[in-house]
Protein backbone atom coordinates (compact mmCIF):
# COMPACT_ATOMS: atom_id res chain seq x y z
CA UNK A 1 0.00 0.00 0.00
CA UNK A 2 1.36 3.38 -0.98
CA UNK A 3 0.99 6.09 1.62
CA UNK A 4 -0.21 9.27 -0.01
CA UNK A 5 1.17 12.68 0.96
CA UNK A 6 -0.81 14.10 3.84
CA UNK A 7 -1.87 10.69 5.14
CA UNK A 8 -0.07 11.20 8.45
CA UNK A 9 -1.88 14.49 8.93
CA UNK A 10 -5.22 12.83 8.20
CA UNK A 11 -4.47 10.07 10.71
CA UNK A 12 -3.50 12.65 13.33
CA UNK A 13 -6.73 14.60 12.74
CA UNK A 14 -8.76 11.39 13.03
CA UNK A 15 -7.59 10.85 16.62
CA UNK A 16 -10.43 11.77 19.03
CA UNK A 17 -8.12 13.10 21.75
CA UNK A 18 -6.39 16.49 21.64
CA UNK A 19 -2.89 15.50 20.50
CA UNK A 20 0.36 17.34 19.81
CA UNK A 21 3.69 16.10 18.44
CA UNK A 22 6.79 17.54 20.10
CA UNK A 23 10.40 17.48 18.95
CA UNK A 24 13.23 16.54 21.29
CA UNK A 25 13.38 20.13 22.64
CA UNK A 26 9.70 20.12 23.56
CA UNK A 27 8.60 22.40 20.71
CA UNK A 28 5.24 21.60 19.08
CA UNK A 29 5.71 20.52 15.46
CA UNK A 30 2.16 19.30 14.75
CA UNK A 31 -1.27 19.30 16.38
CA UNK A 32 -4.51 17.57 15.40
CA UNK A 33 -7.96 18.99 14.86
CA UNK A 34 -9.15 18.09 18.37
CA UNK A 35 -6.23 20.09 19.84
CA UNK A 36 -7.03 23.11 17.68
CA UNK A 37 -10.77 22.96 18.37
CA UNK A 38 -10.31 22.66 22.13
CA UNK A 39 -8.14 25.76 22.10
CA UNK A 40 -10.66 27.72 20.04
CA UNK A 41 -13.63 26.59 22.11
CA UNK A 42 -11.94 27.70 25.33
CA UNK A 43 -10.58 31.07 24.25
CA UNK A 44 -7.07 29.88 23.38
CA UNK A 45 -4.88 31.20 20.59
CA UNK A 46 -2.82 29.22 18.08
CA UNK A 47 0.20 31.39 18.82
CA UNK A 48 0.00 30.33 22.48
CA UNK A 49 -0.60 26.59 22.13
CA UNK A 50 -0.01 25.76 18.45
CA UNK A 51 2.86 24.79 16.17
CA UNK A 52 6.13 26.50 17.03
CA UNK A 53 5.35 26.92 20.72
CA UNK A 54 7.57 25.14 23.23
CA UNK A 55 5.27 23.01 25.35
CA UNK A 56 7.78 22.88 28.19
CA UNK A 57 7.46 26.67 28.44
CA UNK A 58 3.65 26.43 28.37
CA UNK A 59 3.67 24.02 31.31
CA UNK A 60 6.29 26.05 33.18
CA UNK A 61 4.27 29.27 32.88
CA UNK A 62 1.13 27.51 34.12
CA UNK A 63 3.09 26.01 37.03
CA UNK A 64 4.42 29.47 37.94
CA UNK A 65 0.84 30.69 38.35
CA UNK A 66 0.29 28.06 41.03
CA UNK A 67 -1.17 25.21 38.94
CA UNK A 68 0.23 22.09 40.62
CA UNK A 69 -1.07 19.83 37.84
CA UNK A 70 0.93 21.76 35.23
CA UNK A 71 4.06 21.31 37.31
CA UNK A 72 3.51 17.56 37.46
CA UNK A 73 2.90 17.37 33.69
CA UNK A 74 6.09 19.36 33.15
CA UNK A 75 8.09 16.96 35.29
CA UNK A 76 6.66 13.96 33.43
CA UNK A 77 7.33 15.52 30.01
CA UNK A 78 10.93 16.28 30.93
CA UNK A 79 11.41 12.69 32.06
CA UNK A 80 10.01 11.31 28.78
CA UNK A 81 12.13 13.62 26.61
CA UNK A 82 15.22 12.69 28.62
CA UNK A 83 14.55 8.98 28.12
CA UNK A 84 14.09 8.41 31.86
CA UNK A 85 10.63 6.85 31.49
CA UNK A 86 8.60 5.21 28.72
CA UNK A 87 5.41 7.13 29.53
CA UNK A 88 3.87 9.71 31.83
CA UNK A 89 0.17 9.75 32.72
CA UNK A 90 -1.46 12.35 34.92
CA UNK A 91 -5.16 12.90 35.70
CA UNK A 92 -6.20 16.50 36.31
CA UNK A 93 -9.34 18.66 36.46
CA UNK A 94 -9.89 21.23 33.71
CA UNK A 95 -13.19 22.94 34.53
CA UNK A 96 -14.78 25.88 32.78
CA UNK A 97 -17.09 28.33 34.59
CA UNK A 98 -20.07 26.16 33.58
CA UNK A 99 -18.71 22.66 32.94
CA UNK A 100 -16.74 20.28 35.17
CA UNK A 101 -14.15 18.41 33.10
CA UNK A 102 -11.28 16.04 33.77
CA UNK A 103 -8.49 14.86 31.51
CA UNK A 104 -5.60 12.44 31.50
CA UNK A 105 -2.36 13.88 30.15
CA UNK A 106 -0.66 10.97 28.36
CA UNK A 107 2.92 11.50 27.18
CA UNK A 108 4.83 8.83 25.23
CA UNK A 109 8.25 9.04 23.56
CA UNK A 110 8.87 8.93 19.82
CA UNK A 111 11.48 6.31 18.96
CA UNK A 112 14.21 6.55 16.37
CA UNK A 113 16.80 9.21 15.76
CA UNK A 114 14.35 12.12 15.71
CA UNK A 115 13.21 11.72 19.31
CA UNK A 116 10.47 13.85 20.76
CA UNK A 117 7.14 12.89 22.30
CA UNK A 118 3.43 12.56 21.65
CA UNK A 119 1.22 14.46 24.10
CA UNK A 120 -2.48 13.58 24.29
CA UNK A 121 -5.15 14.94 26.57
CA UNK A 122 -7.82 12.26 27.00
CA UNK A 123 -11.23 13.46 28.23
CA UNK A 124 -12.20 11.26 31.20
CA UNK A 125 -15.11 13.43 32.41
CA UNK A 126 -17.74 10.73 31.96
CA UNK A 127 -15.73 8.24 34.00
CA UNK A 128 -15.07 10.72 36.80
CA UNK A 129 -18.74 11.78 36.92
CA UNK A 130 -19.77 8.11 37.11
CA UNK A 131 -17.33 7.54 39.96
CA UNK A 132 -18.61 10.62 41.77
CA UNK A 133 -22.19 9.47 41.30
CA UNK A 134 -21.36 6.03 42.72
CA UNK A 135 -19.61 7.66 45.68
CA UNK A 136 -22.61 9.90 46.24
CA UNK A 137 -25.04 6.98 46.07
CA UNK A 138 -22.94 5.01 48.54
CA UNK A 139 -23.00 7.84 51.08
CA UNK A 140 -26.48 9.34 50.63
CA UNK A 141 -30.03 8.22 51.23
CA UNK A 142 -31.74 7.55 47.91
CA UNK A 143 -35.12 8.92 49.05
CA UNK A 144 -34.33 12.15 50.90
CA UNK A 145 -30.90 12.92 49.47
CA UNK A 146 -29.56 13.33 52.99
CA UNK A 147 -26.29 11.78 54.03
CA UNK A 148 -26.71 8.20 55.25
CA UNK A 149 -25.35 6.51 58.38
CA UNK A 150 -21.99 5.84 56.72
CA UNK A 151 -21.45 9.50 55.79
CA UNK A 152 -22.71 10.72 59.16
CA UNK A 153 -20.28 8.42 60.96
CA UNK A 154 -17.39 9.58 58.77
CA UNK A 155 -18.18 13.26 59.36
CA UNK A 156 -18.60 12.75 63.09
CA UNK A 157 -15.28 10.85 63.14
CA UNK A 158 -13.56 13.81 61.49
CA UNK A 159 -15.25 16.29 63.82
CA UNK A 160 -14.18 14.43 66.94
CA UNK A 161 -10.73 13.57 65.60
CA UNK A 162 -9.81 17.14 64.72
CA UNK A 163 -11.03 18.83 67.86
CA UNK A 164 -8.66 21.29 69.44
CA UNK A 165 -8.69 22.02 73.15
CA UNK A 166 -11.89 24.03 73.45
CA UNK A 167 -14.18 25.51 76.00
CA UNK A 168 -16.61 22.94 77.35
CA UNK A 169 -19.42 25.10 75.95
CA UNK A 170 -18.27 24.81 72.31
CA UNK A 171 -17.94 21.16 71.40
CA UNK A 172 -19.59 18.81 68.91
CA UNK A 173 -23.34 18.45 69.22
CA UNK A 174 -25.20 15.29 68.18
CA UNK A 175 -28.98 15.06 67.85
CA UNK A 176 -30.70 11.70 67.43
CA UNK A 177 -34.26 12.00 66.09
CA UNK A 178 -36.94 9.34 65.74
CA UNK A 179 -40.33 10.08 64.17
CA UNK A 180 -43.24 9.21 66.45
CA UNK A 181 -46.00 7.00 65.09
CA UNK A 182 -44.50 6.72 61.64
CA UNK A 183 -45.32 3.04 61.24
CA UNK A 184 -49.03 3.85 61.49
CA UNK A 185 -48.71 6.13 58.44
CA UNK A 186 -47.46 3.25 56.32
CA UNK A 187 -50.12 0.90 57.72
CA UNK A 188 -52.99 3.34 57.24
CA UNK A 189 -52.08 5.20 54.05
CA UNK A 190 -49.41 3.08 52.35
CA UNK A 191 -45.68 3.43 51.75
CA UNK A 192 -45.98 6.23 49.20
CA UNK A 193 -47.60 8.39 51.85
CA UNK A 194 -44.88 7.33 54.26
CA UNK A 195 -42.24 8.45 51.77
CA UNK A 196 -43.96 11.84 51.52
CA UNK A 197 -43.79 12.21 55.31
CA UNK A 198 -40.09 11.32 55.32
CA UNK A 199 -39.38 13.82 52.53
CA UNK A 200 -41.35 16.58 54.25
CA UNK A 201 -39.70 15.85 57.59
CA UNK A 202 -36.23 15.94 56.01
CA UNK A 203 -37.02 19.26 54.34
CA UNK A 204 -38.29 20.75 57.58
CA UNK A 205 -35.18 19.70 59.50
CA UNK A 206 -32.83 21.07 56.84
CA UNK A 207 -34.68 24.40 56.98
CA UNK A 208 -33.97 24.76 60.70
CA UNK A 209 -30.29 23.81 61.02
CA UNK A 210 -27.36 26.16 60.50
CA UNK A 211 -25.56 26.11 57.13
CA UNK A 212 -22.61 24.25 58.67
CA UNK A 213 -24.78 21.58 60.33
CA UNK A 214 -25.38 18.16 58.77
CA UNK A 215 -28.70 16.33 58.72
CA UNK A 216 -28.56 12.59 57.99
CA UNK A 217 -31.05 9.79 57.65
CA UNK A 218 -29.71 6.83 59.59
CA UNK A 219 -32.39 4.45 58.33
CA UNK A 220 -36.14 3.96 58.53
CA UNK A 221 -37.60 6.91 60.42
CA UNK A 222 -34.41 7.71 62.34
CA UNK A 223 -32.41 10.86 61.64
CA UNK A 224 -29.40 12.59 63.15
CA UNK A 225 -27.86 16.05 63.13
CA UNK A 226 -24.18 16.89 63.52
CA UNK A 227 -23.67 20.41 64.86
CA UNK A 228 -20.05 21.44 65.31
CA UNK A 229 -18.78 24.30 67.45
CA UNK A 230 -22.01 24.68 69.36
CA UNK A 231 -22.71 25.31 73.02
CA UNK A 232 -25.15 23.17 74.97
CA UNK A 233 -27.71 25.99 75.05
CA UNK A 234 -27.52 26.43 71.29
CA UNK A 235 -27.93 22.70 70.73
CA UNK A 236 -31.00 22.67 73.00
CA UNK A 237 -32.54 25.56 71.07
CA UNK A 238 -31.86 23.78 67.77
CA UNK A 239 -33.47 20.62 69.11
CA UNK A 240 -36.58 22.55 70.18
CA UNK A 241 -36.87 24.10 66.72
CA UNK A 242 -36.71 20.65 65.15
CA UNK A 243 -39.23 19.37 67.63
CA UNK A 244 -41.59 22.21 66.69
CA UNK A 245 -41.39 21.77 62.91
CA UNK A 246 -41.73 18.00 63.14
CA UNK A 247 -44.92 18.46 65.17
CA UNK A 248 -46.57 20.41 62.34
CA UNK A 249 -49.28 18.32 60.63
CA UNK A 250 -48.91 16.56 57.29
CA UNK A 251 -51.82 16.47 54.86
CA UNK A 252 -52.34 12.91 53.64
CA UNK A 253 -55.31 12.00 51.44
CA UNK A 254 -57.15 15.09 52.63
CA UNK A 255 -56.49 14.34 56.30
CA UNK A 256 -54.16 16.27 58.57
CA UNK A 257 -51.92 13.83 60.41
CA UNK A 258 -49.37 14.73 63.07
CA UNK A 259 -46.10 12.79 63.11
CA UNK A 260 -43.97 14.28 65.83
CA UNK A 261 -40.39 13.54 66.71
CA UNK A 262 -38.41 12.47 69.74
CA UNK A 263 -35.12 14.38 69.89
CA UNK A 264 -32.17 13.26 71.98
CA UNK A 265 -29.22 15.59 72.60
CA UNK A 266 -25.60 14.90 73.39
CA UNK A 267 -22.56 17.18 73.52
CA UNK A 268 -19.50 15.12 72.61
CA UNK A 269 -16.25 16.14 74.24
CA UNK A 270 -12.69 15.89 72.95
CA UNK A 271 -11.47 12.30 72.78
CA UNK A 272 -14.93 10.76 72.88
CA UNK A 273 -15.48 7.89 70.46
CA UNK A 274 -17.97 8.08 67.61
CA UNK A 275 -19.83 5.02 68.82
CA UNK A 276 -20.16 6.44 72.31
CA UNK A 277 -21.40 9.82 71.04
CA UNK A 278 -24.10 8.19 68.89
CA UNK A 279 -25.06 5.76 71.66
CA UNK A 280 -25.53 8.54 74.21
CA UNK A 281 -27.61 10.64 71.81
CA UNK A 282 -29.71 7.57 71.00
CA UNK A 283 -30.10 6.87 74.71
CA UNK A 284 -31.33 10.43 75.26
CA UNK A 285 -33.83 9.98 72.44
CA UNK A 286 -35.22 6.83 74.03
CA UNK A 287 -35.60 8.71 77.30
CA UNK A 288 -37.86 11.09 75.41
CA UNK A 289 -39.77 8.17 73.89
CA UNK A 290 -40.37 6.69 77.34
CA UNK A 291 -41.88 9.89 78.71
CA UNK A 292 -43.45 11.28 75.56
CA UNK A 293 -46.87 12.04 76.95
CA UNK A 294 -46.99 15.84 76.78
CA UNK A 295 -45.97 16.38 73.12
CA UNK A 296 -42.79 17.97 71.80
CA UNK A 297 -40.16 16.98 74.35
CA UNK A 298 -36.40 17.16 74.23
CA UNK A 299 -33.88 15.39 76.44
CA UNK A 300 -30.12 15.53 76.85
CA UNK A 301 -27.65 13.04 78.22
CA UNK A 302 -27.07 15.42 81.12
CA UNK A 303 -30.81 15.65 81.82
CA UNK A 304 -32.69 12.63 80.44
CA UNK A 305 -36.04 13.90 81.61
CA UNK A 306 -38.60 15.53 79.32
CA UNK A 307 -38.41 19.24 78.61
CA UNK A 308 -40.87 21.46 76.81
CA UNK A 309 -40.82 25.03 75.65
CA UNK A 310 -40.47 27.44 72.74
CA UNK A 311 -37.87 27.31 70.04
CA UNK A 312 -35.51 29.67 71.90
CA UNK A 313 -34.24 31.14 68.66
Amino acid sequence: MLIEPGFATEVLDALPDATAILDRTGSIIAVNRAWRMFALDNGGRPDATGVGVNYLDVCARAADTGCADAGEVLTGLQAVLAGETVESDREYPCPSPTVGRWFTSRITPIGGSSGGAVVSHVNISRRIRSEQELTHLASHDSLTGLGNRLLFTEELTRALGTQEVRRSEADVGVLYIDLDGFKSINDRFGHEAGDEVLLNSAHRMRSEVRPQDRVARLGGDEFAVLAQRIASGGLARLARRLDAVLAEPHRIHGTEVVVGGSVGLHIAGAGESVGEAIRLADQAMYAVKASHHDGGTVATTADPGPRTGGDGR
